[in-house]
């Protein structure tokens, strides 16, 4: 009797055992603490939309600095890594990390809007994960792409090849098109939380058209694309001549930025909130670029620079790689201009009309588009003054276009 007590006991206790699940004592649920799924896409495109813009205020200071337009002031140690090309593998980490860590939030929005059939939140995310995926390729090159979100199955993705990538990013925009041109007006608060183009299918058509034309000039040498099969696909036009893809976060018909949250290039390369605070006076004018446009006449120089604190109405800059020295400190030197961002308020580029201008225009000169290269070219250029918002910037810009040098006047030949 005894044995039978303590077998029923065992048995009593394993079928507790059993039902007493983990969920059955989980009774609390936090909800401030969402899961993928739970959020829906019109409550997380617009911080994507800002994150991609965000990334053009300081994640390519090195780039500008490399090209000639930035230089390192003389307030400052040397960069050794940066200046001496010995690029360590952490060299630009915070970039590659924000790429991935962006797209993978399209990717969730993408796949949540599938399941609620929003096909312009789902065709928004292809796009600008397309744009995302451009940048990482066109500063790695392989990179991992086709298994790079199945972390479950994948910890550690293969590299895809960048011309592959390309391919796939082709296929991705068109479907990015084609599903936010195919939406049946059922995604929510597009007018609202769309802070680029507001719900405008024919402005993201535009957009993911101009990307396009970027990445097929970018492999115009080689034989990955059949250009006139993708030319042919470019039905609604580009961005240019006053459209570019700008976030504004305020509400809609608000232009843009408050001022406890100013633009992120501003907020990078100017002041603080209260104007009193110098947030960058690390980059400055680099020579090279601040002489030649000085030996040009172009008026563009005052608004890419601004004149150095301690030297009124002067415009000075630096030598990359100089040794450090006072007479070319933060104070004595030019730091970025407000031509690029006129005010804390400004929308935030993604990219620009005027880039998109000259993609144009280089198309037209190899051929592609239709057109007249000179004017195409000559239109980028002016388009260049309006957007640094040059005084009397079409007259500005004739009379630039006017001179001889070979290096503004379109070449004779007028071809590449």
């Amino acid at each position: 009797m005894k044995n039978l007590k303590i077998s029923i006991l065992v048995m009593c206790t394993g079928l507790l055992l059993v039902n007493c699940k983990k969920s059955y004592f989980d009774i609390n649920k936090n909800p401030n603490a969402p899961t993928a799924s739970s959020v829906s896409p019109d409550l997380a495109m617009a911080p994507q939309l800002l994150a991609v813009a965000a990334r053009n205020a300081s994640s390519y200071d090195y780039l500008n600095r490399w090209m000639g337009y930035w230089s390192a002031s003389g307030s400052y140690s040397p960069s050794s890594v940066e200046w001496s090309y010995n690029i360590t593998n952490d060299f630009g980490s915070g970039l590659w990390n924000g790429v991935y860590y962006t797209i993978n939030q399209l990717k969730t929005i993408e796949a949540n809007a599938k399941a609620l059939d929003w096909k312009f939140y789902e065709g928004m995310s292809k796009i600008l994960a397309a744009h995302e995926v451009a940048v990482l390729v066109d500063h790695y090159g392989n990179a991992p792409f086709s298994k790079a979100w199945d972390l479950s199955g994948n910890i550690r993705p293969a590299y895809d090849k960048d011309e592959d990538i390309y391919k796939a990013l082709f296929a991705q925009i068109d479907a990015g098109v084609a599903l936010i041109k195919a939406a049946n007006g059922t995604d929510r608060s597009l007018s609202t939380i769309d802070i680029l183009f507001y719900g405008d299918a024919i402005k993201w058509a535009k957009f993911a058209n101009t990307l396009k034309l970027r990445l097929l000039i970018h492999t115009s040498k080689t034989t990955t694309f059949t250009v006139a099969t993708e030319i042919a696909k470019m039905t609604d036009g580009f961005l240019g001549d006053g459209l570019s893809a700008k976030v504004h976060p305020g509400k809609l018909g608000e232009p843009g930025f408050t001022p406890d949250k100013p633009n992120p290039y501003y907020n990078a390369h100017f002041f603080n909130i209260t104007g009193a605070v110098e947030n960058d006076n690390y980059n400055r004018a680099n020579n090279f670029v601040l002489t030649l446009m000085t030996d040009l006449n172009d008026p563009r120089k005052t608004y890419f620079y601004r004149p150095a604190k301690s030297l009124p109405g002067q415009y000075r800059g630096t030598d990359y790689g100089q040794n450090p020295a006072d007479d070319v400190n933060s104070d004595r030197t030019s730091g970025p201009g407000y031509g690029i961002v006129q005010s804390a308020s400004s929308p935030m580029w993604i990219m620009t009309s005027v880039e998109a201008n000259f993609l144009r225009a280089e198309a037209i000169a190899r051929g592609w588009l239709p057109g007249d290269a000179q004017l195409a070219y000559e239109a980028a250029v002016k388009e260049s003054f309006v957007y640094l918002g040059v005084t009397n910037a079409v007259a500005a810009a004739t009379t630039y276009l006017g001179n001889a040098n070979v290096r503004i006047a379109w070449p004779v030949g007028g071809t590449l």
